[in-house]
C-alpha cells in the first residue's frame, strides 16, 4: 500500500490495471514506486483504462435505455389493467341498476 501511495495511485486503480495487491506488505521498495510511476503513466495501460471506462459507461447508457423501455411498458400495462377494471366496474353497475329497475315477480298462491 505505500508502495501506491507513492506513487499516487489508488489501490482501485491499480486493481483495475491488474496490479497484484498485498495489502499486508508493509515495505516500500523505490524502484517498486517507480515502476508503478512509469506503468500508470504507459499510453497503453492508460488507453485501456480509458477504454474500459468508455464501455462501462456505454453499457450503463444500454442498462438505463433498457430500464426506460422496461417502464414504458409496465406503464402501459398498468393503464391497459386500470381501464379493464373500469370497464367491469361500470359493467357491474349496470347490472346492479338493472336488477333493481325490475318488478319483482309475483308469487302464485297455492
Amino acid at each position: 500500500m505505500g508502495e501506491l501511495v507513492g506513487a499516487g495511485l489508488s489501490p482501485k486503480l491499480a486493481s483495475d490495471w491488474g496490479a497484484r495487491l498485498d495489502l499486508r506488505r508493509r515495505s516500500v521498495i523505490d524502484s517498486n514506486v517507480a515502476s508503478l510511476k512509469s506503468w500508470g503513466a504507459h499510453p497503453s495501460t492508460a488507453k485501456s483504462v480509458e477504454s474500459r471506462a468508455k464501455e462501462v459507461e456505454e453499457e450503463i447508457e444500454k442498462v438505463g435505455r433498457e430500464v426506460k423501455k422496461e417502464a414504458v411498458r409496465v406503464e402501459k400495462g398498468a393503464e391497459k389493467v386500470e381501464r379493464e377494471v373500469k370497464e367491469e366496474a361500470v359493467k357491474a353497475e349496470k347490472a346492479v341498476r338493472r336488477k333493481a329497475k325490475r318488478k319483482p315477480k309475483k308469487k302464485a298462491v297455492s
